[in-house]
């Protein structure tokens, strides 16, 4: 058995998972986590130091283990590390971060280092949905369109799990999830929202992007918060045209601006018939409105519903 496991990775949904594959191998009944953001160290040390009391061995979890990370510490920081030195052979210490670098420089990460240390990497796009294939094979489900799934609920793989068993609840009798059905069923986040809106609009759907528009000014978002979130978006989709007309590919485009790749995938086949300087336009225009709206020239919500219906 190791005795020690040291996981990191941005996505906190991944982490944990592989954070319980772990613990399922180890086969302790005597799990305890702790919360480092309000845990005494010394706490933790005192209970690694300790027998179990339903097994013989004992699986402590530290949970948001910041201090591993640069320019994080904690109090008695100097106890852990004598206790690395001097550990209890019949226990298992457990240290999630939720970053995507620990700082191998500092002293406590060189001695954990002599252990297992393990970087949780962002699932690629063929992982995941090799992941989204599996997970409904196993349950015995069908899905028509993969890409278009993963396009709405983006890449965490808590997200996923749970927009997938929402879906495989509703289609609990035919085992066949559509297109359609994801529309209906899976929650599209906030960011994926404003995406909608800007698809709708460069769509010219003038019906779905008032009704969008709606929902967001429903969910108390304001008018000048949706602005923002529209010239953000549009600069994305900016971004994205200038970096395919230099030839760079989908996945290429996903890893420069940091974005989902289902995202890029689907924004790049809605732009082939838009230029750069398409683009630029509806910037400049949403530039202007937030200059006349701050200047009191133009009514907020009528400024949003005009840009929408004079773009369509």
């Amino acid at each position: 058995m190791e005795n020690f496991y040291t996981l990191y990775g941005e996505d906190k949904a991944l982490v944990k998972h592989k954070c319980n594959e772990i613990v399922k191998t180890l086969q302790s009944d005597d799990i305890i986590k702790y919360d480092m953001n309000i845990t005494e160290i010394t706490e933790v040390i005192d209970d690694a130091s300790t027998i179990g009391m339903f097994s013989n061995k004992k699986i402590i979890i530290l949970d948001d283990s910041n201090f591993l990370i640069a320019n994080k510490t904690i109090n008695n920081l100097e106890k852990l590390e004598e206790y690395l030195n001097h550990y209890n052979p019949n226990n298992c210490l457990i240290f999630l971060v939720y970053h995507d670098k620990i700082d191998t420089r500092k002293k406590i990460n060189k001695l954990l280092s002599k252990h297992k240390v393990i970087e949780i990497k962002k699932q690629e796009e063929k992982d995941l949905i090799n992941y989204v294939y599996e997970y409904l094979k196993k349950n015995n489900y069908e899905m028509e369109d993969i890409d278009y799934f993963l396009s709405r609920v983006g890449s965490s793989i808590l997200n996923i799990n749970n927009e997938l068993d929402k879906l495989m609840m509703y289609k609990i009798k035919e085992k066949n999830i559509t297109r359609n059905d994801i529309e209906k069923i899976s929650t599209i986040s906030s960011e994926e929202e404003i995406f909608a809106l800007t698809d709708s609009i460069i769509a010219k759907d003038t019906r779905t992007s008032l009704k969008l528009l709606e929902t967001f000014i429903n969910k108390s978002y304001d008018e000048m918060q949706i602005l923002m979130l529209l010239a953000s978006q549009f600069r994305f989709f900016f971004q994205v045209k200038r970096l395919l007309n230099k030839n760079f590919s989908s996945p290429e485009i996903a890893k420069t601006l940091e974005a989902n790749p289902y995202r890029v995938k689907f924004t790049i086949n809605k732009l082939y018939n838009y230029t750069e300087s398409d683009l630029l336009t509806y910037i400049k225009k949403l530039a202007k409105i937030d200059h006349d709206i701050k200047l009191g020239l133009m009514n907020k919500r009528l400024a949003l519903e005009l840009f929408i219906t004079m773009n369509v």
